[in-house]
């Protein structure tokens, strides 16, 4: 599956949703990653103004983060569907 990133709510949902995917736990992910649990807490509460303004700026200019698993085979065009089924 993958993420569209619109926002604070947007990188909550794909950062929970990818983590529970993979069956990891907040803390796991933290120990993978080199923080703490806190950390991805605050991230996946969308309390972490960096990530936030960082979404925003591409917002602002018209853009959309996507997350999309490695594994995966993409391509894309403008105009496409808003779809990620």
């Amino acid at each position: 599956m993958w993420y569209r990133i619109r926002g604070s709510r947007g990188v909550k949902q794909a950062l929970q949703g990818a983590r529970r995917e993979r069956g990891l736990t907040q803390a796991q992910l933290a120990g993978l990653v080199g923080t703490d649990r806190t950390t991805i807490l605050n991230m996946e509460a969308g309390r972490n103004p960096a990530v936030n303004r960082l979404v925003e700026a591409f917002a602002t200019m018209g853009f959309d983060l996507i997350a999309v698993p490695r594994t995966a085979h993409v391509s894309v065009a403008e105009g496409a569907p808003d779809s990620h089924e």
